[in-house]
């Protein structure tokens, strides 16, 4: 069985699943809990191998969560999953399908056509977005915040359960250096997308993370702007100050760069620190990090309340993190941008954009 028909499995099923496709990777990785409740996510080191969902400011209604990986489509053998096919999303049915490893199945690609749904209270329009960045906008020329990130939601009627297979798909196919993920918490989320920004990552070698801000068209000729690039050194200095705070020393900088990510490029920084971090230091290095300048805003004590207020709504699992933990100290984490959450009738696409 291919990853895209686990995951349609799993959807109609309600079984707990995560799989990615890691930047510059060309095969994905599927995994799936066999039994039990999800579990929160709370420490590092608490759980062995599977993915973590966490939001974008955890609370009892939305908390982080951790999908064990029970069974992998890299594990070296056949693979049993506790799932029937069923010809309704809304049944559920519980006996034994057979699943074997991840072959691929090729660059197929179906074009969707959604329709917007003009009456929803989720929908947030252009007119009033642009009151909301009027506001933001005041804030910072009474210098209360140096920058702010201003999010937007569209909602749109789909059968999303059916097509999110074929989205991801089509997601992994178009945007070879995008960390692309689809994850599900049944009876609680399921998010899809293709984001560009590592929020932390650790492998033998050692740890890093990414400062990306300023945005602009790729292909646009001449220097950055001034906006963009003071945008990047405002969220690259934050950034150098908070990691050289909590782990008593400097890390390695690297850049600004050009980084490409779909239609549009970022300025980026990367930030290097040789040997892998205790489980204690990692907590406290993700605590202090999440949620970054890039999704939220600087200084953060003020930008948050803020940007909460001006929105008015839970961002949910938009700006969160997301990514797997190999259960050896290992893990690619990274800023749940560029998504969407589905349910079996629509999905929600969420839009930001830096102040």
């Amino acid at each position: 069985m291919t990853v895209a028909e686990a995951q349609t499995l799993c959807l109609k099923q309600g079984t707990p699943f995560y799989s990615y496709r890691l930047p510059g990777e060309r095969e994905s990785v599927f995994g799936a809990q066999l039994d039990g409740e999800v579990a929160p996510f709370r420490q590092v080191g608490e759980q062995g191998k599977g993915f973590i969902l966490v939001p974008f400011a955890e609370s009892e209604e939305v908390p982080a969560w951790f999908i064990r990986g029970d069974i992998t489509s890299d594990t070296p053998h056949n693979i049993y999953l506790t799932i029937t096919p069923v010809s309704d999303f809304s049944k559920e049915a519980t006996s034994v399908k057979y699943l074997t490893n991840y072959t691929g199945n090729g660059k197929s690609f179906m074009g969707v056509k959604i329709t917007p749904i003009t009456e929803n209270r989720f929908m947030i329009s252009w007119e009033e977005y642009e009151r909301q960045v009027a506001a933001m906008v005041a804030a910072l020329k009474q210098g209360q915040v140096r920058k702010m990130v201003l999010s937007r939601t569209i909602t749109l009627q789909e059968r999303a359960y059916e097509k999110a297979a074929v989205w991801y798909t089509a997601l992994a196919d178009r945007y070879p250096e995008a960390f692309v993920f689809l994850v599900f918490v049944p009876g609680k989320t399921c998010w899809l997308g293709a984001t560009p920004e590592i929020f932390l990552r650790q492998s033998a070698a050692g740890t890093e993370t990414m400062a990306l801000a300023g945005t602009r068209r790729v292909g646009t000729s001449g220097a950055w702007g001034q906006k963009e690039i003071e945008e990047q050194a405002i969220v690259t200095e934050y950034m150098a100050e908070l990691l050289e705070t909590v782990c008593g020393e400097k890390w390695r900088q690297e850049g600004p760069f050009s980084k490409q990510a779909g239609q549009v490029e970022h300025l980026c920084t990367v930030f290097r620190h040789v040997g892998k971090l205790t489980p204690g230091l990692t907590d406290r290095v993700r605590r202090a990090l999440h949620p970054t300048p890039a999704v939220g805003g600087v200084p953060a004590g003020s930008a948050l309340p803020m940007i909460r207020r001006i929105e008015g709504r839970n961002r949910r699992y938009y700006a969160g993190y997301v990514g797997p933990v190999s259960g050896d100290g290992c893990w690619d984490w990274f800023v749940n941008l560029r998504s969407m959450e589905l349910w079996p009738d629509r999905i929600r696409l969420h839009i930001g954009g830096g102040i």
